[in-house]
């Protein structure tokens, strides 16, 4: 048996794809026989293999104190209080891989084994996605072709890179809301039912999410527009953000919320259309979840969104304007059930943690042995 910790500082506190990815992984690993796997955390209560470990939050108050004092970001804060939380388990319960996302939490670690010389593996889940040399880990978790080749080509080791993609949690069957349903669903989370809801999962930020871009392409729409639904954790730039959306398009067309990830779902049973503005991504979960509920998603043109959606999503250069608000329209014309049921299929055959998991149990055995 392969004894694994699993760990993910802002799970519990934030909603980022790191958060979904790992509470997802521990739930569709921690049953299989040949593997021990531990979840360690940042927030939410302990039970079970699941442990919550004290650490400074990077949004609170003292993070950001401690961020002056140290001339670090309070991100780093955090990252090093949970880790110094972790270290007595690593003692206690010697894990033989330690999987995570967070590269700096992972820096970490490699420290405390170089002085401490704890037997420990480090496999390094590249979700951001970082880019080669990976000096401070034993393995790599590459998400896509495209970041596999590249650490390939610059050298590295192909006996210690793997390619597996993130996996999503589904049923083998799509289940669709009646209209009726669906009716009442809006009612309950406040949004209208009676018109077309577009949905986009991200940070409500410009920087990398683009959702001021998103907010000025659906105001470029001829009325009456979709309602624009914004769902994701807020910072610094949210506030711009929201009250750019409110001026273009109106209180009773916009609303953005940051809700727990269990509470997600009931929003894209509702939605009738996902989009992902950002221009660069490791791999887009929130796009492998929108398609999940046979969603069509839009997206920018570039190798990633390609690989994730294939022939099942809609394309466009969003560098550009008006590019986005033209896609939107076209595609509420075409949209129909049948393609629906194809998307989900898809994501089915090709990233549910049903079809993934050997992988994911491959990738540790492997390595262990590394």
């Amino acid at each position: 048996m392969i004894k694994v910790f699993l760990l993910c500082s802002g799970l519990g506190k934030v909603q980022r794809g790191y958060e979904s990815f790992t509470q997802e992984c521990f739930e569709a690993l921690q049953q299989e026989p040949s593997l021990e796997v531990m979840l360690f955390k940042g927030g939410g209560i302990s039970q079970g293999k699941e442990f919550t470990l004290s650490n400074i939050h990077r949004g609170s108050w003292l993070a950001e104190k401690l961020s002056q004092v140290l001339k670090k970001d309070p991100y780093f804060i955090e990252q090093l209080t949970f880790c110094l939380s972790l270290i007595p388990h690593i003692y206690q319960k010697k894990p033989q891989v330690i999987f995570f996302s967070d590269f700096v939490l992972g820096t970490m670690l490699w420290h405390l084994r170089r002085v401490t010389g704890l037997p420990f593996k480090l496999l390094f889940s590249n979700g951001a996605p970082n880019g080669p040399p990976f000096s401070r880990t034993d393995c790599v978790q590459h998400l896509t072709p495209t970041h596999y080749q590249m650490a390939l080509d610059a050298g590295e080791s192909a006996d210690r890179h793997f390619l597996v993609p993130y996996g999503i949690k589904m049923g083998d069957r799509l289940e669709m809301l009646s209209q009726k349903q669906r009716t009442d669903l809006c009612h309950t989370l406040g949004l209208p039912s009676d018109r077309p809801i577009l949905l986009s999962v991200a940070a409500i930020n410009k920087t990398h999410k683009r959702m001021d871009y998103l907010i000025r392409e659906v105001a470029q729409m001829p009325v009456p527009r979709p309602f624009l639904l914004m769902l994701g954790h807020q910072n610094a730039e949210s506030a711009e953000i929201v009250n750019m959306g409110y001026q273009l398009l109106g209180q009773e067309n916009f609303q953005t919320k940051t809700i727990p990830l269990a509470e997600i779902p009931k929003y894209y049973q509702v939605a009738t259309i996902f989009v992902l503005a950002s221009l660069s991504e490791g791999l887009p979960r929130v796009l492998l979840e929108a398609m999940s509920y046979g969603l069509p998603c839009l997206a920018h043109n570039y190798e990633i969104s390609n690989f994730v959606l294939k022939n099942q999503g809609y394309f466009a250069n969003f560098e550009v304007s008006g590019n986005l608000a033209r896609l939107i329209s076209q595609v509420l014309l075409q949209d129909d059930k049948d393609k629906k049921n194809q998307r989900h299929l898809y994501t089915y055959k090709n990233f549910s943690w049903h079809k993934l998991r050997y992988a994911y149990m491959d990738m540790l055995a492997l390595c262990v042995t590394t």
